[in-house]
């Protein structure tokens, strides 16, 4: 009965052993706020459908409020919560709070810089047990618009500090479309390389729409 319960629990762990890498869809609903001519609030709902887009994988909402001082600097603060399929992700929930700056460079030739860094800090339930980590985000995108449309590219790295190292490289490709004043749809395709979790490699295609009220500005947010 002892080698039972153990072929029973090693099988058990080994599925929840998320995969090496993995392919997904990602699906996101937002809508913004021009609450004052310099602050917005933003917030999204968001699905991924992993494991070769099979079976829900992480659902997460957000909210954040933004303040910017000027056309090239804005400053921000949000939460988000995630819940997460610990057979997919390693993780079965998590708490987040997260801070923002943001620097966008002068137009040239049309085409719109922009680097945005963020600390997170990030409470997270595991099936091993609740674990706080601390990250750092650092994103930069280049875009150039064509008439209603906007393509851009997309590199993010993320710093670990509970394993001292950037340990998370993203890659985004993608176009923004306007619909009308209110109304933009965003598709695009992510390329995600981790060191230390699984997946190490995670491909995803996404679709995000984003609703805005009130005059708002802003691209269309991300996790």
């Amino acid at each position: 009965m002892c080698v039972f319960a153990l072929m029973f629990v090693g099988n058990r762990a080994t599925a929840q052993t998320p995969p090496n890498k993995d392919f997904q869809q990602w699906t996101q609903v937002a809508a913004t706020w021009q609450v004052e001519p310099k602050l917005t609030i933003t917030a999204f709902g968001e699905a991924h459908i992993g494991n070769d887009v099979s079976e829900l994988d992480q659902e997460l909402v957000s909210a954040a409020v933004t303040y910017s001082p000027s056309r090239w600097v804005s400053l921000g603060t949000g939460y988000l919560y995630l819940h997460a399929n610990p057979k997919l992700s390693g993780l079965n929930s998590e708490n987040r709070i997260y801070g923002e700056v943001t620097f966008s460079a002068p137009p040239f030739h049309r085409f719109l810089l922009s680097d945005r860094v963020r600390p997170e800090l990030r409470w997270e339930r595991a099936p091993a047990g609740a674990t706080f980590t601390q990250r750092y985000r650092n994103r930069v995108i280049l875009e150039r618009p064509i008439n209603k449309y906007f393509p851009f590219v997309m590199w993010e790295k993320f710093y670990n500090a509970n394993v001292e190292s950037w340990s998370r490289t993203r890659y985004y490709g993608g176009v923004t479309k306007s619909i009308d004043e209110r109304t933009s749809i965003q598709f695009y395709f992510m390329r995600q390389n981790d060191e230390f979790s699984r997946p190490f490699h995670k491909n995803a295609v996404g679709v995000s729409v984003m609703f805005k009220f009130r005059s708002a500005r802003g691209r269309h947010p991300d996790e």
